[in-house]
């Protein structure tokens, strides 16, 4: 007779490695990431308003979102990212003109906030080399990151942990 939990037990089993293979896979791409958000200096946005991520990240963490218009992945994760409900910015890297991004925003409905990086200064100073990227600032500092397909559960477990550390717990559980 076969024993009732052996399936599920089974399918929680591979559920935690891969969870513990996407964590290792994380760590290791963040690894050439800066630490300080500081290194992304005064962000502006296609309206012309001004971001600071070191003074948005002292409250609460924030999602940076690495993307560009040609992205296949992209297409997917972005609708997610209009989803989050936390603070959001947005870089668009080599997607063209400031007219060129705001045009495929609108096309595709998005309304987080983009900062455009028409020739990649701020993609080349963070070190990325994929998109999309996603990267959890809190207090000033570049916690977490993340590159290709997340999940919408994926981005609010890395928001979450980067609260739990704020308040300097999450050293014992990341």
């Amino acid at each position: 007779m076969r024993c009732p939990w052996r399936r599920p037990a089974r399918g929680l089993a591979y559920l935690l490695l891969l969870a513990a293979v996407v964590g290792a896979v994380d760590l290791w791409r963040g690894r050439a990431l800066p630490t300080e958000a500081v290194a992304l200096g005064s962000l502006t946005t296609l309206e012309g308003k001004t971001l600071d991520l070191v003074a948005l990240s002292r409250e609460r963490p924030v999602l940076v979102y690495i993307w560009a218009s040609w992205c296949g992945a992209c297409r997917f994760v972005s609708p997610m990212v209009d989803l989050v409900g936390e603070p959001v910015v947005s870089i668009a890297i080599a997607s063209g003109s400031d007219d060129r991004v705001a045009g495929y925003m609108a096309q595709h409905g998005h309304d987080f906030a983009v900062v455009n990086d028409e020739h990649n200064i701020l993609a080349r100073r963070l070190g990325i080399q994929a998109t999309p990227t996603l990267l959890v600032a809190s207090q000033g500092e570049l916690k977490y990151a993340t590159t290709g397909f997340t999940t919408l559960p994926g981005m609010y477990l890395r928001l979450w942990l980067a609260k739990i550390r704020s308040w300097g717990l999450g050293y014992y559980i990341v």
